[in-house]
């Protein structure tokens, strides 16, 4: 089969696009699998600790926080100032998915948080979003999380990342 040379081009595009759509979604390199999920460890790491300042670093210069039952936080600023009024112990999160195409990516999860003398556990769902900067380093460009109800909702074992995932 011959075909006329100025179609060439055409079916050059025709053939790179077909193939293009062929694929599957990119793999996750494991240089940011690994550079994302630090991330998250240092997000934990600084929550546990009830380090305000570690936590908010992690944050974009516009990130957005979703916490339950408030306004949305704009600005890195502002999600410190919430973060500085407090942070929860014990926190533990389970990845169920994470996706990452190009220099954007987004995680979710289950979390769990251990009763207090002063609050109930509590455990649900979040999703974060983290955006690569010019430096390489990963940061939250938003954060949202939800309880999934009371005890009663959640099962005996207060629903904890580790048996919740199956």
């Amino acid at each position: 089969m011959t075909v006329r040379t100025e179609l060439r081009p055409i079916l050059g595009v025709a053939a790179a696009l077909v193939a293009g759509c062929a694929g599957g979604p990119p793999a996750l390199d494991s240089a940011s699998r690994s550079a994302i999920e630090a991330t998250v460890d240092r997000y934990v790491a600084a929550s546990n600790e009830g380090d305000a300042e570690a936590l908010t670093a992690l944050y974009a210069d516009d990130a957005v926080l979703l916490p339950p039952d408030h306004e949305p936080i704009q600005g890195r600023d502002a999600i410190g100032e919430f973060w500085s009024e407090g942070t929860d112990t014990g926190l533990e999160v389970s990845t169920l998915r994470l996706e990452v195409d190009g220099d954007v990516a987004y995680l979710v999860g289950r979390y769990h948080l251990p009763p207090t003398d002063q609050e109930e556990a509590d455990s649900g769902q979040y999703v974060l979003c983290l955006k690569r900067q010019r430096d390489g380093a990963w940061k939250l460009t938003a954060d949202i999380w939800n309880g999934s109800g009371g005890p009663d909702e959640r099962g005996a074992d207060g629903d904890s990342p580790r048996t919740a995932i199956s």
